[in-house]
């Protein structure tokens, strides 16, 4: 009976034993999981804080892509105005030359009508009759 007993409690204690092993293996990869669940967590904001970062760096760098464009815009609207003020300009300017070489084309033309070599030292004009 003794040795049943103690084959009885061995066999209780082996059991708990393995109840014991089995529960810390239960809890270690409870706890692995948990530090698992921890690190993808934290891995997620690590990605999300990137991904965030990168979409207000590509933002930054398109609005200062159209602050340039727009810049661009500006000064070859500036230069556009500046060429068509000169051009302007140098289309008076033409004019306005091409207005006296007429009016001297007219002047000389009306000289040489009034002059006659018959008329020498008696002045340029005609005689009016």
């Amino acid at each position: 009976e003794k040795e049943r007993a103690a084959l009885l409690k061995q066999e209780i204690q082996s059991k708990e034993e393995k109840q014991r092993q089995l529960e810390q293996k239960l809890e270690a990869e409870k706890q692995s999981n948990e530090e698992r669940m921890r690190q993808m967590k934290k891995m997620e904001e690590e990605t999300r804080l990137q991904r965030k970062e990168a979409e207000q760096a590509m933002d930054r760098k398109l609005r200062e892509q159209a602050d340039r464009m727009r810049q661009e815009m500006a000064d070859l609207r500036r230069q556009s105005a500046a060429a068509e003020f000169y051009r302007a300009n140098q289309m008076a300017a033409m004019m306005q030359q091409r207005r006296y070489m007429e009016e001297m084309a007219y002047v000389m033309h009306m000289q040489q009508m009034n002059f006659r070599p018959e008329n020498k030292g008696r002045g340029t004009r005609r005689k009016k009759k």
